[in-house]
């Protein structure tokens, strides 16, 4: 009887230990996650390519949405999609846009 009572102890003391360890472990992976991000693809102005964007309009303002799109890792508005140079096509959703200059 005794017996069974200090393995009973053990298994609670174990599982409070595991719990501990959750919030470390998901930390650990959130920093780990945020350090392998890739950088843009190129060290671009956010400030003045927003302002293109900002500015443009027609096909220009397309291709500047898609390439901050692109540099920024937005969501596209449809996976997978491309974009034709000699016919563009918004790739990413305008609100996102939106979030990404506010400020700049």
């Amino acid at each position: 009887m005794g017996h069974s009572s200090g393995a009973r102890g053990w298994n609670g003391a174990g599982r409070r230990r595991r719990a501990a360890l959750g919030p470390a472990a998901l930390g650990l992976a959130v920093a780990l996650a945020s350090a392998l991000t890739p950088p843009p693809l190129r060290a671009g102005d956010l400030t003045q390519d927003c302002h293109r964007w900002a500015s443009a309009s027609g096909n220009a303002r397309i291709a500047v949405a898609n390439q901050l799109g692109a540099e920024h890792l937005l969501t596209k508005n449809t996976r997978l999609a491309e974009s034709d140079p000699s016919k563009p096509v918004e790739l990413y959703r305008f609100g996102d846009l939106q979030r990404l200059c506010r400020g700049t």
